[in-house]
């Protein structure tokens, strides 16, 4: 697995130094995960048992494949507004061996935080990591994975300035069954009503943009994986015609 040298720790703007050009690849994915207090230990263990999955499954490893010089990814933690961690990356991902490295290491690392949620602050840090790594014409996707349902207009200032980047931000909203803390502890994030259209709401109008932006929802934490993996899919493949289909199912069956 080939790494680009990048600072440990990103605690929003500008910290730690730049690092250096990448590879030419034809695409950069930071991954922003939400690790904070909303997630209890065994929804967490279910999302990084997820990404293993993703980046060990036959279809992912068969996209991957067939981008030219390979994906340069990167895994991103946050919660609260200073809790926003590089835990993994930039690793640039070209076939199984990689890829599947890739995602044992997110898998097997320790959580970094567990505080508030300042969901704009880790668009800032993976933002700014993208403008740092100088990946020229690569497309540069930010993918949030989050079970955050408002933020009160902070994450449209922070996604807009990720478009006029020229980044892509595309979400996973978690319809959370943990309870919020009501008098009677009853409503949950997934049944609470958070403005127009409730959490994908929020997500589709204060998150998501950029060409080609989309959400894919998990209903909960156990559908984590397979939503990562739909998501994904669409991130990696650049064209939808018959040849590239068929030419991904190809080589997922001779994986």
């Amino acid at each position: 697995m080939r790494r680009i040298s990048l600072p440990l720790m990103l605690l929003l703007a500008g910290l730690g130094a730049a690092p250096r050009p990448a590879s030419a690849v034809e695409l950069a994915l930071v991954l922003l995960n939400d690790v904070s207090k909303s997630m209890d230990t065994a929804e967490f263990a279910m999302v990084k048992a997820g990404y293993r999955a993703a980046f060990s499954d036959p279809e992912i490893i068969a996209a991957i494949g067939t981008i030219e010089g390979g994906v340069a990814v990167a895994y991103v933690e946050f919660s609260g507004k200073h809790e926003v961690k590089l835990v993994q990356g930039w690793d640039v991902l070209s076939d199984a061996a990689s890829s599947r490295a890739f995602g044992d290491a997110v898998a097997g690392a320790l959580r970094s935080s567990a505080g508030n949620t300042a969901l704009a602050a880790g668009l800032v840090g993976a933002t700014q990591l993208l403008k740092q790594g100088n990946f020229g014409a690569a497309r540069q996707v930010i993918d949030v994975a989050s079970d955050h349902p408002s933020d009160g207009g902070r994450s449209a200032t922070a996604r807009d300035a990720a478009v006029e980047a020229g980044i892509t931000i595309n979400a996973l909203p978690i319809m959370s069954a943990g309870p919020i803390g009501t008098f009677d502890g009853r409503m949950t994030y997934s049944t609470a009503e958070w403005g127009a259209g409730g959490i994908v709401g929020f997500y589709r109008h204060n998150v998501i943009g950029g060409p080609g932006a989309f959400l894919v929802e998990a209903s909960d934490f156990t559908a984590f994986a397979e939503a990562l993996k739909r998501k994904l899919l669409r991130e990696l493949i650049a064209s939808d015609d018959e040849a590239t289909s068929e030419r991904l199912r190809s080589a997922a069956l001779a994986e």
